[in-house]
């Protein structure tokens, strides 16, 4: 057992390429300096992550969190509180909250200024941190520290800066400053403390092993507070994240079971659900749905089956057209504008009428519907402008997206004269690379009784 010890011990020792003590705290206390480079560094990445943030470009921000100095004063307070540096550590709280105050403001004027302030999916991604990014900065912020101390440095501190983010935190505060959203700015905010004091608490104790000397002597009792003190900010940080995951975990699993019902009860060859909505707050699934209309006895077989099977204690709601043909773009059109336009409405100010909000809200609820026939057509106009110049036998093409577990399209080519099964293979690649989903062919010969087919014929196998 003792051998096995050693053994475990040799394999995981931080001891072995360690740099020496003197070169440690020399790079920490580098990469904690507030003047030069690194502000003019600081500067850049805060214009570089807004960018990336507004742009929604995932590439631009890696780029702003590899040059970002921020990591640097962090590591310091790790260093700061384990060798009992007192006046070291207040010096770098004063330079981490001056970079933290530059890196809102900066963001916060540049988002003030830019014409598009619609929140991307990067930003929004920065407001609901869970118990994951309390591990992804303990693990990130370790590799860090150990990637320091090391005689030689390789890849750890970039691999680390992309994990552990630091900048883009803080540019969507900025964001959330500039366009009044509370929501944005404390949960970045939030993301952005757990980041800190983690990176923070891993470098103390990675310090705390590798045995750094204290500069002054320290008690017993100390040590105990410290650990006492410590231990008490780790579980209120956790706290708040650990109740993010649940509730991310719950409304994952809710949207996995809404999307199973629909996909296994609403989508038939009579009917097919365009749309569907969780409403955690109201307990109401809502699902948009054309082609046969359903009855009250579906919909309470229908609810019977949600209630039982798949979200217990939500309610149905299903918005669905009056026409048993289902509702073409031209039939969802048409109910907008006859909705929009309706003279008995207008002039009625929205907050006063009722009615006038049911119908808005009906024609919002039909959009997608709407929204979804209009791309697909936009998208078959361009496969046939496209597709006679790449492959001359092609005459047109027609299809749709196809509701499954998986998006897919499906499409149906008419030839003007046979193809093989290679040129067939091209075809389906070109679909896939233009269309960006998975797609179903189907190859019909162009001729009067094309559409009576329902195989196909055209391949000359």
């Amino acid at each position: 057992m003792e051998q096995f010890k050693k053994a475990f011990g040799e394999l995981f020792s931080l001891h072995e390429d360690s740099a020496s003590m003197a070169e440690i705290i020399e790079r920490i206390r580098a990469g904690g300096v507030l003047k030069g480079t690194n502000m003019c560094i600081l500067v850049l990445a805060i214009f570089i992550a807004s960018i990336g943030l507004n742009m929604n470009s995932t590439a631009v921000i890696i780029g702003a969190m590899l040059i970002s100095p921020l990591m640097g004063n962090i590591t310091a307070l790790g260093y700061g509180m384990a060798a009992y540096d007192t006046q070291y550590v207040k010096e770098s709280f004063l330079k981490l909250s001056f970079q933290v105050f530059l890196s809102i403001l900066t963001s916060a004027i540049y988002f003030s200024l830019t014409p598009i302030t619609t929140a991307s999916s990067e930003l929004i991604a920065r407001t609901a941190p869970t118990i994951w990014d309390v591990l992804i900065a303990i693990f990130g912020g370790t590799a860090g520290i150990i990637g320091l101390t090391r005689e030689e440095r390789g890849n750890v501190i970039p691999g680390v800066a992309i994990a552990t983010a630091l900048m883009p935190p803080l540019c969507t505060a900025g964001y959330g400053i500039a366009t009044h959203q509370p929501t944005f700015f404390w949960g970045a905010l939030y993301l952005f403390f757990i980041n800190s004091v983690f990176i923070c608490l891993s470098a103390f104790a990675v310090l705390k092993v590798l045995r750094v000397p204290a500069k002054e002597y320290v008690s017993e009792s100390n040590f105990r507070h410290q650990r006492i003190f410590l231990t008490i900010l780790g579980v209120l940080v956790i706290l708040p994240s650990l109740r993010m995951a649940h509730i991310s975990i719950r409304e994952n699993l809710e949207n996995v079971r809404a999307k199973n019902f629909v996909e296994t009860l609403f989508n038939t060859q009579a009917r097919q659900a365009v749309s569907y909505k969780l409403k955690p707050q109201e307990n109401v699934l809502e699902v948009v749905s054309i082609g046969q209309t359903l009855n009250d006895s579906d919909i309470a077989d229908l609810q019977k089956k949600l209630a039982d099977s798949y979200l217990e204690g939500y309610s149905l709601q299903v918005v669905q057209n009056q026409f048993h043909e289902g509702l073409d773009e031209a039939g969802v059109n048409k109910i907008l504008q006859n909705t929009l336009n309706s003279e008995r409405y207008v002039g009625i100010r929205e907050a006063e009428s009722a009615e006038l909000k049911k119908y808005k809200s009906l024609s919002a609820t039909y959009y997608p519907a709407y929204q979804k026939l209009s791309e697909q057509k936009k998208l078959l106009d361009k496969l046939n402008e496209r597709l006679p110049a790449a492959f001359p036998k092609v005459a047109r093409a027609e299809g749709g997206e196809i509701l499954t577990l998986e998006k897919r399209f499906m499409i149906i080519l008419y030839i003007k004269e046979p193809v093989t099964a290679e040129e067939a293979g091209r075809l389906k690649k070109f679909l896939e690379a233009e269309i960006e989903m998975p797609v179903t062919l189907n190859i019909q010969r162009d001729s009067p009784a094309a559409q009576d087919l329902i195989s196909g014929n055209g391949i000359a196998w």
